[in-house]
């Protein structure tokens, strides 16, 4: 392993786990504890059913986990620290396996808009453009330090990667880096807008600058949190949730106005924070509880699984289910009912 990225891999182990829901699962069991746990009814206005449960990966101590869902509803890809990106079906069948040379811990990954290539982050700082058939179609190289996360920002315009260097770099889909947005401390998590023009990327020192497509910064905006763990766009483009070190999710405007915030925990983190199509906001958090609310702030549903510490949290885009992750691969799949 390179000693120059020691440093950073000690602070990317706090980012936690990363989720998103599978649609459409089938002959996967849900454990007797996993039926046995609590699903507290808040409101009569909505009602959370557990629909199914299975391990992602194998990972022990602290570990990362993201999933995320193609836009076309297809396909699932988690990546973990255990140096492995895989491709499962919608039903949670595994379809295959992507592994780096040499193998490294992948922080994240994601899916393009049309479904058809994935791109990993890795800790060896390199981003890799992958085939769904498994070829690495090309490994994009300039981070000095390990990659945090990686988007696609359009099938025209190319991909932007974070790092622990602390820089966002915007790169063309052959491999040539476009331009470096140099930025004070350490970049972790980015969301791009469902409409693909406008990027929010999370710094240590607890902001969020949000970048044009093509990396003109348009903002920063402080959250006041610290450390954040996560940061996700509303649906329509105009608001941004996050989730940060001091218990609170917050909601923003695109100006910077906080609008939102969510009192989650009086000691501990909230590690993930999502929209749905309709504006609920999940959350989850250490104390092992995912919770749902309004923008309103008013509290509708939670449930606690029993796993421990939970990551993150991401609805399916029909906004009626959601699925959750904890930190050793476990996900389970959750309808709103």
């Amino acid at each position: 392993m390179n000693k120059k990225f020691l440093p950073a891999l000690a602070l990317s182990f706090s980012l936690g786990l990363s989720t998103c829901f599978i649609p459409g699962t089938v002959g996967l069991n849900i454990s007797p504890n996993l039926r046995q746990s609590s699903v507290k009814r808040l409101s009569n206005r909505l009602k959370l059913e557990v629909m199914s449960q299975f391990q992602g990966h194998q990972l022990t101590g602290e570990a990362i986990i993201h999933i995320h869902y193609s836009r076309d509803g297809r396909y699932l890809l988690s990546v973990a620290t255990d140096g492995l990106a895989k491709l499962w079906a919608t039903d949670g069948k595994f379809i295959r396996a992507f592994v780096g040379q040499p193998v490294a811990m992948v922080f994240n990954g994601a899916f393009s808009s049309d479904s058809s290539q994935i791109v990993t982050a890795s800790y060896d700082g390199v981003a890799r453009i992958w085939s769904l058939q498994g070829q690495v179609l090309r490994e994009l190289r300039g981070h000095t330090s390990g990659v945090t996360d990686v988007k696609f920002l359009s099938e025209e315009q190319g991909i932007v990667s974070s790092s622990d260097d602390g820089t966002v770099r915007y790169w063309s889909k052959d491999g040539n880096n476009w331009f470096t947005v140099p930025k004070t401390g350490v970049s972790r998590n980015m969301d791009i807008s469902p409409q693909g023009n406008l990027l929010a990327v999370t710094q240590d020192i607890g902001t969020i600058t949000l970048l044009s497509s093509r990396g003109d910064i348009i903002r920063t905006i402080g959250t006041g949190q610290g450390r954040l763990n996560s940061v996700s766009f509303s649906a329509d483009g105009k608001l941004i949730v996050t989730a940060g070190f001091d218990g609170t999710a917050r909601v923003f405007t695109l100006d910077g106005k906080e609008i939102v915030k969510l009192k989650v925990l009086d000691k501990g983190w909230v590690t993930g924070a999502a929209f749905s199509r309709d504006k609920l906001i999940a959350t989850v958090s250490d104390d092992g509880i995912l919770r749902l609310w309004d923008l309103d702030g008013n509290l509708l549903d939670s449930f606690n699984p029993g796993l421990e510490r939970l990551g993150s949290v991401a609805f399916h885009p029909d906004g009626k289910n959601l699925a959750i992750a904890a930190y050793h691969g476990t996900l389970i799949l959750l309808k709103i009912k």
